[in-house]
């Protein structure tokens, strides 16, 4: 049980790691990525992928609780919002200052739960700790000389403060799609949710001719994103204490930054590994 459960959990980090790093790519590849277009594509394959596995696992969408207000609410601010605003900002800072730099900061979500939940009484001061620490790696990666160097200063600051934005959002979409799982399951929540960011989204991805340029980056970022590294996660949830987990996908960040120069041609260096290191720890730290 052990072992398939650490090889769920280094499936996940590897299809999560390489997510962003596809959508880097295809920054190169057009003149400017539409955030908004991308993920409504993204969130189309990821239907067509989940909704026959939902369907043969959890009835979907006979047995889905449509009329609950709870997973409604679930579905739409922790899945919907937190897909168009969290993962387009996302988006939007991966093709301006590269995956190098905007994986570490937006995982930062991890911290944010933590204090939120050092606040609440359930964590120990050693998140406070986590939090400084990370607030450390931020600057140290921010102020590299990594990932994408030909972007003006202004809007480089803007898009390190969208991956800022998306850590927050993610983290505030984590406590309203817990709230949808506990009326459903996951491939059932996965499938509503991309059903509907589709329809929200439907009219920018109609309007988006690039799409076509970068179809392959559309489908793969999609699959590994939102269908084998959210499933391997959920596989290794079933077998592994969930601290065990998270300090598993803690490693995503540091990871990412060493495939994204190959994938992706971003450059690194030095500074912005240590930052990322530093980040890291910060999470590892904030999961225990």
């Amino acid at each position: 049980m052990e072992f398939k459960g650490l090889v769920a959990i280094l499936v996940a980090v590897i299809a999560w790691s390489l997510a962003p790093a596809i959508v880097s790519r295809a920054s190169l590849k057009v003149r400017r990525v539409d955030p908004w277009a991308f993920n409504g594509w993204r969130m189309l394959v990821a239907a067509l992928a989940t909704i026959p596995l939902a369907y043969t696992y959890e009835g979907f969408p006979l047995t889905t609780p449509w009329l609950d207000p709870v997973f409604e609410l679930g579905v739409w601010l922790g899945g919907v919002l937190g897909t168009i605003l969290g993962d387009g900002l996302f988006v939007y800072s991966v093709s301006r200052i590269g995956a190098s730099i905007a994986m570490p900061i937006s995982y930062l979500f991890v911290i944010w739960t933590s204090l939120y939940d050092y606040i609440r009484g359930e964590a120990g001061v050693s998140v406070l700790f986590a939090a400084a620490l990370a607030l450390v790696g931020i600057w140290t990666v921010s102020t590299s000389r990594g990932g994408r160097l030909a972007l003006p200063h202004r809007d480089r600051l803007s898009a390190i403060a969208a991956a800022i934005a998306t850590s927050l959002i993610w983290g505030a979409s984590m406590y309203a799609y817990q709230a949808a799982l506990d009326r459903a399951g996951y491939l059932s929540v996965a499938s509503a949710r991309a059903v509907f960011t589709v329809l929200v989204l439907l009219r920018p991805i109609l309007l988006w001719k690039d799409a076509r340029y970068i179809a392959v980056e559309i489908v793969a970022s999609s699959l590994l994103g939102y269908v084998v590294g959210a499933l391997a996660f959920l596989v290794a949830l079933s077998l592994m204490p969930a601290s065990i987990v998270a300090i598993g996908l803690a490693l995503s960040p540091i990871t990412t930054q060493l495939v994204v120069a190959p994938v992706a041609k971003e450059h690194i260096e030095p500074r912005l590994l240590l930052g990322g290191a530093l980040i890291t720890i910060a999470l590892i730290l904030a999961s225990i």
